[in-house]
């Protein structure tokens, strides 16, 4: 248990390093080989999902960790502070990197291969100096605390952000619990409007389209009926069909 928030912490910086990883098309874990993907659209896919989980992992240390080092770790304040302005500098191009994946036509000048790679490079700095002042909080700690943070961050991640806010929850008036609550309650509204999939949410299956839905599909509501083939009196007397006259033969014939 004494290693379980380090261990935690450890397991969302690499996950946050082969995300963007495989978005720049450097391969996964797995041996895939490099190169950009053969679709453009996993790279896209990537990013959104690195995006989503280094935003809900900054927000949590920084509302719950992160003073809990500025109050136990003596003289980690300036530190503690640096890591705010690594993680605002994460989310205004972590903001860059969602402005391509949503198509948004004022996307930065930078190419998205450019922020992915200035990501990975703040993210290295930021996960260096995070992993120290963890170590030197985790020798002030005791058992029990260490167990009581391991809850308040496992609780917090639940409901943490899952977008970039570059202006918000960065420390100061608005960036404690009550941030994190009230960002991570839009971004996930956000992300159901978007159907967007997010580490820790269950995939749902697709519903069904209904009436008004069948309607703006331009679809039947029902299977068209099958009308039988108009027949006409031939060699075998086949009876047409109700209300069609028959041709009339030369015997009718004046």
């Amino acid at each position: 248990m004494a290693e379980a928030l380090m261990t935690l912490v450890d397991a969302a910086h690499s996950d946050a390093a082969r995300l963007v990883g495989m978005a720049g098309g450097s391969g996964d874990a797995a041996g895939a080989p490099d190169g950009p993907p053969s679709d453009p659209r996993q790279a896209l896919h990537a990013s959104d999902a690195a995006v989503a989980a280094i935003s809900a992992h900054l927000s949590v240390m920084e509302a719950v960790v992160y003073p809990e080092l500025a109050h136990r770790v003596p003289g980690s304040r300036p530190r503690v502070a640096e890591l705010g302005r690594l993680a605002r500098r994460c989310s205004s191009v972590m903001r860059g990197i969602e402005q391509y994946v949503q198509g948004d036509l004022k996307h930065p000048a930078d190419s998205v291969a450019s922020l992915r790679h200035d990501l990975a490079a703040l993210l290295e700095a930021h996960t260096r100096a995070e992993d120290e002042l963890l170590r030197e909080l985790d020798e002030r700690l005791t058992d029990s605390e260490r167990h009581r943070l391991l809850g308040r961050f496992a609780a917090a991640m639940r409901h943490a952000p899952t977008r970039p806010h570059p202006h918000l929850g960065h420390g100061g008036a608005v960036g404690g619990g009550l941030a994190l609550r009230v960002l991570g309650t839009v971004d996930h509204l956000l992300d159901v409007m978007d159907a967007r999939e997010v580490a820790g949410a269950p995939v749902r299956a697709p519903a069904p389209a209904g009436l008004w839905g069948w309607y703006l599909l331009g679809r039947p509501t029902s299977p068209a009926p099958e009308w039988p083939a108009a027949q006409t009196p031939g060699a075998g007397g086949e009876p047409a069909l109700p209300g069609t006259k028959s041709p009339r033969s030369s015997a009718d014939m004046p």
